[in-house]
């Protein structure tokens, strides 16, 4: 072998142990499980990290979440290592003091499982103490070198779960399956009165007068729970023992679904040709108009499920039409069912659901929302505009309900 051709086999020799030095880096980073995480940073605030986080975008992302903020002195070291990033987001996040407070006895105690955590300084143990209070240290940090450099999957981790502590992460009840998700669902609604916003409801209420809409929901921000699209259905009602039933009966079907019941005040146009005579109940008032129609004004939720799976979700048009819809030919179906259910997807779920749009107006912390037919874009587009002029408007093009309900609108709209 000349001596050029061995130059290049103990170059690519090194070159191919580089390689490996820096695979064996990479794998050492701490294996969390960030998925969940991943979609919600990425589908809310569109914030994605992929291999080595720089220090740049990690405190970018952090800004974004939770507002800027000046470090203290000795917190931005050389370099961007797992101590550093976990510090900055106790700080960004305002959940410095814990660190301030705790005796170094007592931060040592919290780190017992964290070796390489306890060969710090007393100072850099404490902030990681107060991390590990908040659930911030994932055991997979057992054996992290907190000196290495931040990966894409720990930084997401640290954002995810630091939302989550803030309340801002998925924000709902329990499971299907939870025995306990009965309790929390009652609790909640006997926590809430009508959600109230007098201004955005007078002007809701006339459009409904004016033949513009057929209905309104008035919604809190704060109940949002942050679910993901694609595999959640949003069910609306008024009676909580339906709710309780409904949940019941998915459980028994062997169903599983995150769960999250959110508060509304709902009006909608009845017509006098469907029988009945106008509501005059405390959760439940109306107002006659001169056609002799009425607007019922009504103290409502909405269930929200996001399903483990598709087929699951698929399932429940018809579990609704099966066992949940009022009928006159003795069929048994669940307690106070509607003639005419609500219930709407953001993703297109196919036969028995057709597409509509949602048209939302958002005003200090609250929003009101009515769905429209396609074809009424533009006239329902520019009476929300002029009805709510100090919102921020959306048009919901992506959204499907279902059948009975779509006809709901075509009568209610042709009135």
């Amino acid at each position: 072998m000349n001596k050029k051709a061995f130059a290049l086999t103990v170059f690519l020799l090194l070159l191919s142990i580089a390689f490996a030095l820096a695979a064996v880096a990479q794998d050492s980073s701490p294996a969390v499980d960030s998925a969940g995480y991943a979609a919600f940073l990425e589908r809310h605030h569109g914030i994605r990290f992929e291999g080595a986080v720089a220090q740049s975008a990690y405190t970018d992302a952090l800004t974004a979440l939770f507002g800027a903020v000046e470090l203290p002195e000795g917190v931005d070291a050389d370099g961007f290592s797992l101590l550093e990033a976990i510090t900055t987001t106790l700080f960004y996040a305002n959940l410095d003091e814990v660190a301030g407070v705790l005796s170094d006895d007592r931060a040592a105690a919290l780190l017992s499982g964290y070796p390489s955590a306890l060969a710090l300084e007393a100072a850099q143990q404490r902030f990681l103490a107060a991390a590990a209070s908040y659930g911030l240290l994932d055991p997979a940090f057992a054996e992290a070198d907190f000196a290495q450099p931040v990966s894409g999957a720990v930084g997401t981790f640290l954002l995810g779960r630091t939302l989550e502590v803030r309340g801002r992460y998925e924000n709902f009840l329990g499971y299907v399956s939870d025995p306990e998700i009965y309790a929390r669902v009652v609790q909640v609604w006997q926590s809430f009165d009508q959600v109230a916003a007098t201004e955005l409801q007078a002007a809701a209420v006339q459009l409904i007068r004016d033949g513009i809409i057929s209905g309104y929901n008035l919604k809190r921000l704060s109940s949002d729970p942050g679910f993901d699209p694609r595999m959640t259905i949003n069910y609306g009602h008024a009676d909580i023992d339906h709710a309780l039933q409904l949940i019941g009966l998915l459980n028994s079907l062997g169903i599983d679904a995150k769960v999250q019941l959110e508060p509304k005040t709902s009006a909608f146009l009845s017509l006098a040709e469907w029988g009945g005579s106008p509501p005059t109940l405390p959760e439940l008032q109306s107002d006659v108009l001169d056609d002799g129609n009425w607007i019922t004004y009504a103290k409502e939720y909405d269930l929200l499920f996001e399903f483990m799976t598709v087929e699951d979700r698929d399932q429940f048009d018809s579990i609704i039409r099966s066992y949940a819809t009022r009928n006159d030919n003795g069929i048994p179906y669940l307690a106070r069912s509607f003639r005419v259910p609500l219930y709407s997807a953001r993703v297109d779920l196919g036969e028995g659901y057709l597409p509509v749009y949602n048209h939302v107006a958002y005003q200090n912390r609250f929003y009101i929302q009515s769905f429209s037919l396609i074809d009424n874009l533009e006239t329902t587009k520019a009476a929300f505009e002029a009805a709510f002029p100090e919102a921020r408007h959306e048009i919901w093009q992506d959204l499907w309900v279902n059948a009975s309900f779509y006809n709901y609108l075509i009568q209610t709209t042709a009135s």
